[in-house]
């Protein structure tokens, strides 16, 4: 008898573990399917952050050959200019200078989506990369009669940065700044450090944003000024790819000051 209830349990036991294998196989293949689909997903997005690529090399070239044109013109080179003719080619080489910074952006976020973007950190002199930035942006301040000034300490800690994407971070600040400056104002790029921090400053003396502009500020393809809102996002992007952030200090009528802090080298 108590054999024959032993049999009479196995049955039951087989059944679990047959229901327990095709679940098992289920499971498995979903997992396969789903790597599958991700591989695939993965590649669409590398086809599609190189395609991109291509794209911005294709506009980036003509627009560096405009911007090439333009500065030798306004240089009086060729012959000299009126008033008229300085003013036309002002406002040819900011929107230049504005699609050249939007191509980079575009790149920069199409390749972050796509996974396919590498972060390069070295020990890097922040004022080094900050002077660049201000020689490059200070014809394009200048153009709208602006004063674009400079100040960084005699002696900063080294920060372990991507210098191309610290580069394209503060570009990003300051024209942010110009754009939002009137004729006749100021913009001041300042580095300065405290214990743990080396911070980036760029502030203006423009019209300042309300409590809901700030929110807003860096939300992708939102702007308070006609822009596309996505240089603002990058450089939140390239703040935290650093182990950094970025803030901003506004109320209306008094300007804005853009706060890019990265962590200090420790030696």
């Amino acid at each position: 008898m108590a054999g024959s209830a032993k049999l009479a349990k196995e049955p039951p036991i087989t059944a679990l573990a047959i229901a327990l294998g095709v679940a098992l196989t289920l499971v498995a293949l979903a997992l396969y399917r789903t790597r599958r689909e991700l591989s695939s997903a993965r590649t669409r997005l590398a086809t599609r952050s190189e395609q991109y690529s291509v794209l911005a090399h294709e506009i980036k070239t003509p627009l560096a050959l405009i911007t090439a044109t333009t500065e030798m013109m306004l240089s009086e080179v060729p012959g000299p200019l009126s008033g008229d003719q300085r003013a036309f080619l002002g406002e040819i080489d900011q929107s230049t200078a504005r699609m050249l910074l939007l191509a980079d952006n575009i790149l920069t976020e199409t390749r972050l989506q796509a996974g396919v973007f590498s972060i390069h950190l070295a020990p890097t002199d922040v004022r080094d990369v900050v002077q660049e930035v201000w020689r490059s942006m200070r014809r394009l301040a200048e153009l709208r009669d602006q004063q674009l000034a400079l100040d960084y300490p005699r002696v900063l800690s080294l920060a372990m940065v991507d210098e191309a994407l610290l580069r394209q971070a503060i570009t990003n600040l300051v024209q942010n700044a110009i754009r939002h400056t009137s004729v006749g104002g100021t913009v001041t790029l300042r580095t300065f450090q405290n214990e743990r921090e080396i911070v980036i400053s760029v502030w203006d003396d423009g019209a300042g944003m309300s409590p809901e502009e700030r929110k807003r500020s860096f939300r992708q393809f939102v702007s308070h000024s006609g822009g596309t809102g996505l240089g603002l996002t990058i450089v939140e992007t390239i703040a935290s790819l650093h182990g950094g952030t970025v803030a901003v200090d506004t109320s209306l009528g008094k300007g804005a000051a853009f706060l890019l802090k990265l962590p200090r080298e420790m030696v």
